[in-house]
């Protein structure tokens, strides 16, 4: 198995800026008990909105329709302060079956009037057929009353009414909602960030909602999908149920409406239906000339109006969810969501280890993929785990919601004698191993091979072990006799052309979906703060013209703010491209260091920037690297000094590499260097030399 060192520790999200209280997880399903158990001891527990009862349900179906159901098939849950764990959306299904069709009694899973319920990374199917393909109501998830309701990453499956809220105030982020007719109806205060809505039949109604309340339903940043073709421009956005408030801002819209958007009304004319710069797949603006703006109120006609139903950023500015959310007690939700870091873990001896992290409740320890515990402290005992399994560590927020899996570690005898491997960050690449985690056994080969970024290329080995091996040559392969320490280098291939995607991301995705671009893809920033640090390499400090390559489908020019390690940001503005798979190249001056540095593109105010792809660096105003007098080179003895034959290098202590030579005077000259500690390397033929030296 092939591990990679990634050029820099990718940016995470800490879940709040406290120390959060250590506490184990409250019921594991499977193995505490079953469900019934689960949310009766939750309902007993006393819990609070600063003791979260928490329940976790590995991987799995659970069927609760002979379990917790009541006779039609729908399970209450009246506890308050609970968490709904799952490992897996996909995985981790809780359904049930009901013998009728009723937006009253069908749910899956049924809230009566809980506070602070949260769920993450779960699915709820009804996978009722009473009304065979016919559409008929059949709840997933249902709300009655209560308030701070949070569903990060659920996914709800149905056919008609399959999420049905009614009060209070409701936070979704990322998720998915599939149905047939008003498969998310009702009322409250209703927020859904990043939610993908997937239309299952032909002519259907995505939403019908109530206005009793003061906003709404409020979709940012939502996908719309069909899970057939044919139904492509047959659905509606909604129609309304008692005045409707509904709210579409930013959709991607990969199946599109009907060109009127919103259906005929129930049984009153909506009071607020918005849409709001809506896009297809590729980016470009969705054709809302023909929206619907009349509405006849019903069979009465008694409230019969006409709306603004197409926005401008005006009308949608107020749409925050700070502003639907917030109330009197300024809740912010996306606080609750927030995910702690991966944790590194290692094996060291019988225990699998890792720091500390104050944002953690707690640890859920996976062996080959299965969960197997969960603990408070930063360590786990391998008694009775086979050598040879995989472990994965994921770390839970306050309330209990699991973030990203640890690196994996194959557990090693803990008998045998094993070195620890240490190895560099580089800049430039990365560095694949032939063995998982940090150690090797006594008498392994440890291979290591260098992997440049596009515009790099591997320059060279360095570290206490370096003088064992051709520190010029990947891949090197290293015989475990003691602790291994090797660091790698890169440098510019001259090419001067660096790709955005090797950079580390923060809130943005690296893909390569619009075609066009060069290298592997491109980055797609998000909008909030979204950044991209692209590692670059200059010949020379100085000034450069850095050409961007971009694409802007969208219909409005976007912004970027542009930094390098030296100078101060700017702020460039991206014009509009004709589509997402055209690509255009824009020019700003940054000023960079000798060597390797990194240049960093972030959103502005929030907003949505371009897709960056390929960087681009052409000599403006450079200065030569200094030349000097005082030689360094000549502090390592036993080896010649004829130039022919001889190559040097310089580098820091953390492997950087700062000058390669086939010139001695050049790469071992100590002027321009700021004092420190380096190492020097030469080679002369086969023989490999170096020394840590200090230069004052």
């Amino acid at each position: 198995m092939k591990r990679s060192v990634n050029l820099f520790l990718c940016a995470a999200l800490a879940s709040t800026s406290f120390a959060v209280e250590k506490r184990k997880i409250d019921f594991v399903v499977g193995v505490d008990g079953d469900f019934k158990a689960a949310i009766a001891a939750a309902g007993s527990s006393g819990a609070s909105a600063s003791k979260q009862f928490v329940i976790f349900l590995p991987d799995g179906e659970y069927e609760l329709t002979k379990l917790t159901a009541d006779s039609h098939g729908k399970t209450t849950v009246s506890a308050s302060f609970v968490s709904i764990i799952g490992q897996s959306l996909e995985k981790t299904v809780i359904s049930n079956k009901t013998d009728t069709e009723s937006i009253g009694h069908t749910a899956t899973l049924y809230f009566t009037k809980n506070n602070g319920v949260y769920m993450q990374d779960i699915t709820l199917q009804n996978k009722s057929t009473f009304c065979g393909q016919n559409a008929c109501r059949q709840v997933a998830l249902q709300q009655n009353e209560g308030d701070k309701f949070t569903f990060k990453n659920v996914r709800l499956l149905s056919g008609q009414d399959t999420y049905y809220s009614k009060k209070g105030r409701t936070y979704w982020e990322g998720g998915e909602i599939d149905g047939t007719v008003d498969f998310i109806c009702g009322g409250g205060n209703v927020f859904f960030e990043g939610t993908k809505l997937v239309m299952t039949r032909k002519g259907g109604y995505i939403t019908a909602s109530q206005s009793d309340s003061d906003w709404g339903y409020v979709f940012n940043n939502a996908t719309i999908e069909v899970s057939d073709n044919s139904f492509n421009k047959t659905f509606y956005l909604g129609r309304s149920w008692a005045r409707a408030k509904t709210v579409f801002l930013n959709t991607i819209m990969k199946a599109e409406p009907t060109a009127e958007g919103w259906g005929p009304d129930m049984n009153s004319a909506p009071q607020v239906f918005g849409e709001y710069n809506s896009k297809n797949a590729n980016g470009g603006a969705i054709n809302t000339s023909q929206r619907k703006t009349r509405f006849d109120g019903g069979k009465d006609g008694s409230t019969a109006t006409t709306l603004k139903t197409v926005w401008d950023a005006n009308d949608a500015a107020k749409y925050t969810l700070s502003n639907v959310l917030k109330g009197s007690d300024n809740w912010d939700p996306t606080k609750l969501t927030a995910q702690v870091n991966a944790p590194k873990i290692a094996q060291e001896g019988a225990e699998i280890t890792w720091n500390n992290d104050d944002n953690a409740r707690c640890w859920a320890i996976f062996v080959n993929g299965k969960y197997k515990a969960n603990v408070i402290t930063p360590s786990f005992s391998l008694d009775g785990i086979a050598t040879g399994s995989k472990i994965t560590v994921r770390a839970a927020n306050s309330m209990g919601g699991l973030g990203a899996s640890s690196n994996e570690v194959t557990t090693l005898d803990a008998t045998a004698t094993y070195y620890k491997v240490s190895l560099n960050e580089p800049v430039g690449g990365t560095v694949e191993t032939s063995f998982s985690g940090d150690k090797v056994m006594e008498g392994k080969d440890a291979v290591f091979t260098a992997k440049p970024f596009s515009g790099w290329k591997f320059a060279g080995w360095s570290g206490a072990s370096a003088a064992g091996i051709d520190a010029s040559k990947s891949p090197a392969t290293i015989k475990a006799t003691g602790d291994i320490e090797l660091a790698a280098s890169f440098v510019g291939d001259g090419t001067n052309k660096f790709q955005a995607e090797d950079g580390t991301v923060e809130n943005a995705i690296k893909e390569s979906s619009n075609a066009g671009f060069a290298g592997t893809g491109y980055i797609n920033f998000g909008t909030g703060v979204s950044t991209v640090t692209v590692p670059v390499y200059a010949s020379a400090k100085g000034e450069y013209k850095l050409t961007m390559t971009y694409a802007n489908g969208s219909t409005a020019a976007r912004s970027l703010s542009i930094k390098g390690e030296s100078g101060e940001p700017q702020e460039i503005e991206f014009e509009t491209t004709e589509n997402w798979t055209t690509y255009e190249k824009k020019d700003v001056s940054v000023t960079l260091p000798l060597g390797a540095s990194t240049i960093t593109f972030a959103t502005v105010g929030g907003n949505d920037g371009p897709n960056l792809d390929q960087l681009e660096l052409t000599a403006v105003n450079v200065t030569p690297p200094d030349t000097g007098i005082t030689r360094i080179a000549s502090e390592v003895s036993g080896v010649s000094m004829n130039a022919s034959t001889t190559r040097v290098r310089l580098f820091s202590m953390t492997g950087k590499l700062l000058r390669e030579s086939a010139d001695v005077n050049t790469a071992g000259n100590a002027a321009g260097l700021p004092r420190g500690i380096y190492i020097l390397q030469i080679r002369n033929g086969s023989i490999t030399s170096q020394k840590i030296i200090q230069v004052k």
